[in-house]
């Protein structure tokens, strides 16, 4: 597991535990059961935990994946 995925999953295992296994297995946000405002929590997370520039809210919603945020990570400087 790289850098990226382990942050991910301390930040969802804190977070939303209900969900991490299911969006590591490449579920959606949807699917693994966070609601929208679920994931706008977890756009906020991320900025906190891995000091991205701020984020509008708009990059990640329902039908995003965990590869989406990585790739989200990655367009930003991340990894």
């Amino acid at each position: 597991m790289n850098t990226i995925d382990q942050n991910l999953k301390a930040l969802l295992d804190e977070r939303f535990p209900q969900s991490t296994d299911r969006l590591f297995e490449g579920a959606s946000f949807k699917d693994a059961g966070m609601d929208s405002m679920g994931v706008v929590e977890f756009i906020v997370a991320l900025e906190r935990q891995f000091g991205t520039p701020t984020l509008n809210g708009n990059e990640l919603g329902a039908e995003s994946t965990l590869q989406d945020a990585r790739d989200l990570l990655t367009s930003v400087g991340v990894g």
